[in-house]
């Protein structure tokens, strides 16, 4: 379910004798359940409480005010002491004999500092807010849509920037200028440009790595655009492909192309990565793909779905994700190819528009 006017009513649906209130604290949910995906800082030390019919948002002295004038629909109030001393004090003030809390997102430290003031007992959720968020409403896919296009927009800048002798943190440095130039609200993570044999590292950062001719040049890079999160990957060549790097590359965009031919409605994260997995295996380098095909995207750049060999979740109308098969040969380098998509009725739309036939840069 997913419903971008009145969140709160679609979570109120889920309470039941089992999980009757909920202490949110994970900054994505609270975000997602406000629908205000840019209020907060990340490092908003805040939370909510819910329960059916009354939701309150605490927050401290450097959020109040802004909190206050933004319309969010709940009730508002200022940390003025411990979290974990307001929360428990709140929690039995409203009577709540059972409250969830977000196992994920939730300390040791913090979940005792919680258990030793409130009377309820605390019942740990893993993805109660979080299967709310994996189907996208329109204005969310819109969203992810302009962080996509933000990100091959700069992939296409950047081929005219890429050289030799430039450093793999030169490359990166300039493509997150570049995103935020464009209208971005920053990174979507640690952007990886990764060359020659560092790229047979699937998620190596960027370093002093100089980029020489003969390099496979690995860049996996998004944008944030009103807090939704783009992730793709493209590999080029610095200079003339060789015949091994062509045979790697070509066996990466095939299976790649498979997987997106073959997504549907009610297919498995599990089959879709195994469409990838046996395009590989049928030339005799399954063992080279690491990790799993996808993830989701949306406030966060990895959230559900899944798409992996463990995932028996089914892919449903409007879910955003990954699919992102690699090839990694230590010593040489390696190839990946990630696009996100939308799942529509009839198949997936592909949302990073960038062409993945083999660039070759000088």
């Amino acid at each position: 379910m997913n419903q971008e006017l009145d969140r709160f009513e679609s979570l109120y649906a889920l309470f039941d004798e089992s999980v009757p209130a909920l202490l949110a604290t994970n900054i994505a949910n609270i975000r997602y359940l406000l629908n205000q995906p840019t209020l907060f800082d990340p490092d908003f030390g805040g939370f909510m409480l819910i329960k059916k019919g009354l939701a309150i948002l605490f927050v401290d002295s450097r959020y109040i005010a802004k909190a206050s004038t933004a319309n969010l629909g709940c009730d508002i109030r200022q940390l003025t002491g411990s979290p974990w001393v307001m929360a428990a004090s709140a929690i039995d003030e409203l009577e709540i004999k059972r409250v969830g809390f977000e196992a994920n997102n939730l300390s040791v430290a913090q979940w005792e500092a919680l258990k030793e003031r409130t009377k309820a007992e605390l019942v740990p959720l893993k993805s109660f807010v979080e299967e709310e968020r994996l189907i996208k409403g329109e204005k969310e896919i819109k969203n992810l849509s302009r962080a996509a296009a933000i990100s091959d927009n700069v992939f296409s800048e950047i081929l005219k920037v890429v050289q030799p002798g430039l450093r793999e943190i030169d490359v990166a440095m300039e493509i997150d200028y570049r995103m935020k130039k464009a209208g971005a609200d920053g990174s979507s993570f640690e952007t990886i440009v990764a060359s020659g044999p560092h790229s047979a590292f699937p998620h190596a950062g960027a370093e002093d790595r100089l980029l020489q001719l003969g390099d496979f040049i690995k860049m996996d890079f998004g944008a944030v655009y009103s807090g939704y999160h783009a992730d793709m990957t493209r590999t080029i060549v610095m200079g003339p492909a060789s015949k091994r790097q062509r045979q790697v590359y070509g066996g990466v965009k095939v299976a790649q192309q498979l997987v997106l031919d073959k997504l549907k409605v009610g297919m498995t994260g599990a089959e879709a990565d195994a469409v990838a997995r046996e395009s590989f295996l049928a030339i005799g380098m399954a063992d080279k793909f690491s990790h799993n095909l996808g993830h989701g995207l949306g406030l966060e750049v990895h959230e559900g779905p899944s798409l992996g060999p463990k995932n028996n979740k089914r892919l449903e109308k409007n879910m955003v994700f990954t699919v992102e098969p690699g090839l990694y040969f230590e010593g040489f380098g390696g190839v990946r190819i990630e696009d996100m998509v939308v799942m529509r009725e009839n198949g997936v739309e592909v949302l990073t528009k960038s062409s993945k036939e083999l660039i070759e840069i000088g």
